[in-house]
């Protein structure tokens, strides 16, 4: 038996059965009242030291959610996030993780953003992106 999407901190395109809906997995999950902030990575293909892609960051708790594009070494937020420190969501709502400032948004906004990229495998253009703190920052 598969375990649910939102059981997976990292999630490929390529690896959700057909049928599935990410999207309202994660709603419902979000819906039915999170104690915790959670997110997941997510990638067009597995992720691999060999293949260079972009991974969408998302989170979500109740209202709120957050977005991250990585690529590289580089980090993007939405230029409208609201967060002005670092905040911790759990991956998969299980192992804490760091996120930048800048990176929270309404909840609707990361459904969109999650749906976009899913659709084109590209960076959401849903959402207007700047530069992230770099997790050394984090550390001052």
């Amino acid at each position: 038996m598969t375990p649910p999407l939102t059981h997976i901190p990292f999630i490929s395109m390529d690896t959700i059965p057909p049928g599935a809906d990410l999207v309202a997995e994660v709603r419902a999950l979000n819906e039915a009242g999170v104690e915790i902030p959670w997110a997941w990575g997510l990638t067009r293909t597995p992720m691999s030291p060999l293949v260079e892609q972009g991974m969408l960051t998302f989170g979500v708790h109740n209202e709120v959610g957050i977005l991250v594009w990585e690529w590289g070494m580089s980090a993007a937020v939405p230029s409208t996030g609201t967060n002005t420190e670092w905040l911790s969501y759990s991956l998969a709502g299980l192992d804490e993780s760091g996120v930048p400032p800048h990176a929270e948004v309404p909840v609707e906004t990361v459904y969109s953003a999650v749906a976009e990229f899913l659709t084109t495998g590209e960076r959401p253009t849903c959402v207007q992106w700047k530069e992230a703190a770099s997790l050394l920052s984090q550390y001052e």
